[in-house]
């Protein structure tokens, strides 16, 4: 339970931080969406009172056309209406053709135009029989200006009108616009940008462009607008000349927010996940430690536990027989060896911790390094009838630039390792000499490592899964490790296919020279075999 608590407390908050960290980026994002809304809205609203301004005076100038034109009409007088504004018309008002007074009856009075003689009739047939129905005049109030802006075969059409009374009678007066000419001469004149920084179009009602370039490439940044009273269906568009920019900025701006917002929560996630991923492993270290010291204490414990009750054995007497009292002192003795070598293993990994191993390098024969740590480690195997075999190997010189008492410790280490799973077999013992590197290796006959953990034996205070019951201190192979990286070698671990497992330290060999070669046995496969009991 209380190994699961840490667990828990860092996946409660990894949660936190993740709907910390969303929250913090939607907010984030946005703020960054509404800062470029509000500039669009700001683009926006310009090019809008730029429409307003722009169709005002399109307005005034049609308007002011129809009024200077109507006025200029003598209902007294409709026989003459050629002279009263024909004559007048590119005066009064440029863009209008047409002039006409209908009566009550919707009856044309009077016709006026400044176009061909079939031109007249072809308008005159268009006016009785599609626009005067459509105009609606029963309805209109008096002295008010309308407009009719309709398309008729495919042409556009603007007609201004308004009803008028003469005499108690009602009449009205109409004027029929080129809207050709306002298209060609107005517009240009008008919907052109002041400074340059805009650009405007007039559109239908079908979005079909009737003026001005495309603003297809604008995006968002199009404004329109649409013609109040005269060309209704129409519409002025407007868009900042920089817009295909704009949006593309706009585009790029988004990404980059997100990206950046993204980056930063990814940073900040890596940074908490780290944080907890270090958090677990000083946990899980120091509850290695706390293992390491516990075995530790046990292995300290049991010799001298075995030390203590054969000393007090003998020394009470209690043991007559000259050969049970050797045997005794043998035990003392071989457990008193275990103990220094266990003593030696911590303090060399102390100093390996702090940083401070101390090598005195010399160059050595490395199979009688090996042979003397065989040696010396025939104590260990005295009461099991444990033996080893030391074989040499290789056609190179074994000669090797090493730390002679810290190659013995991790040979030592190395037996020692082999004989908790030799399970009464011999342990194997090899020296392979090559012209770039010796291998040391050592081989039991026991149930071998498991295969996800041969990379991780050579770990500090970390024991194989299954190997539990095994007693040890979990540092011998790392010191093992240590000491061959120490060395310029490598140190690895593997599982021969007929059983067993085989660890291997290699370092590099001497290059042979005439005041160091030494003369000695290299034919392969000759045995030496220390047995004891």
């Amino acid at each position: 339970m209380e190994s699961t608590r840490p667990r828990f407390v860092h996946a409660v908050v990894l949660l936190i931080t993740l709907v910390a960290l969303g929250v913090v980026g939607h907010y984030s994002f946005r703020t960054a969406a509404q800062f470029e809304r509000l500039g669009e809205k700001s683009i926006a609203e310009a090019g809008l009172w730029l429409a307003r301004a722009k169709l005002k005076e399109l307005e005034e100038e049609i308007i002011g056309a129809d009024n200077r034109v109507f006025k200029a009409i003598d209902l007294s007088r409709p026989a003459e209406l050629n002279n009263q504004w024909k004559d007048k018309a590119r005066e009064l008002s440029p863009s209008v053709r047409a002039v006409a007074i209908i009566d009550e009856n919707e009856n044309v009075v009077a016709l006026s135009t400044r176009t061909s003689r079939s031109g007249r009739r072809k308008f005159k047939r268009l006016l009785t029989q599609r626009i005067i129905p459509d105009l609606k005049l029963s309805e209109q109030k008096t002295d008010r200006l309308r407009h009719l802006h309709r398309d008729y075969d495919g042409r556009s059409q603007l007609i201004s009108y308004k009803a008028v009374r003469h005499r108690g009678r009602r009449h009205y007066l109409t004027a029929h616009h080129d809207v050709g000419y306002l298209v060609r001469e107005v517009f240009p004149k008008l919907f052109v940008s002041t400074s340059g920084k805009e650009i405007l179009n007039v559109i239908n009602q079908d979005n079909r462009r009737v003026f001005g370039d495309s603003l297809s490439t604008a995006g968002d940044y199009v404004v329109g607008h649409r013609f109040p009273t005269t060309l209704y269906t129409w519409r002025l568009q407007v868009a900042p000349i920089t817009a295909p920019l704009l949006k593309a900025k706009g585009r790029s701006s988004r990404f980059n927010q997100a990206a950046l917002i993204s980056l930063c929560l990814v940073l900040i996630l890596l940074a908490v996940t780290y944080s907890l991923y270090t958090a677990e492993q000083q946990r899980k270290l120091a509850n290695l430690k706390s293992d390491f010291i516990a075995n530790v204490s046990h292995e300290l414990k049991t010799p001298l536990s075995v030390i203590r009750m054969f000393s007090e054995m003998l020394l009470t007497g209690r043991v007559p027989e000259p050969g049970k009292q050797r045997e005794y002192m043998e035990t003392i003795f071989g457990e008193s060896e275990r103990l220094s070598g266990l003593i030696q293993n911590v303090l060399d990994f102390a100093a390996f911790e702090r940083g401070k191993p101390h090598y005195e390098m010399h160059d050595r024969d490395l199979y009688a390094v090996v042979e003397r740590a065989v040696d010396t480690f025939r104590y260990r195997l005295d009461r099991s009838g444990g033996k080893v075999v030391l074989r040499r190997e290789g056609t190179g010189s074994g000669q090797a630039r090493i730390d002679e008492q810290s190659i013995l410790l991790a040979i030592l280490n190395l037996l020692d390792n082999a004989a908790k799973y030799a399970s009464g077999s011999p342990i194997e013992v090899t020296v392979d000499a090559h012209e770039k590197e010796t291998r040391v290796s050592v081989r039991d006959r026991g149930p071998g490592i498991p295969a996800s953990d041969l990379k991780r034996v050579f770990e500090r205070f970390y024991r194989a899964e299954g190997r539990g019951a095994t007693r040890g201190s979990g540092i011998g192979l790392s010191l093992v490790k240590q000491i061959a990286t120490a060395h310029r070698g490598r140190a690895w671990a593997e599982n021969p296919a007929d059983g067993g497992a085989r660890i291997t330290i290699a370092v590099p060999t001497k290059p042979p020279s005439a005041a160091s070669l030494q003369r000695f046995d290299t034919r392969s496969g000759t045995d030496i075999v220390a047995r004891h009991g």
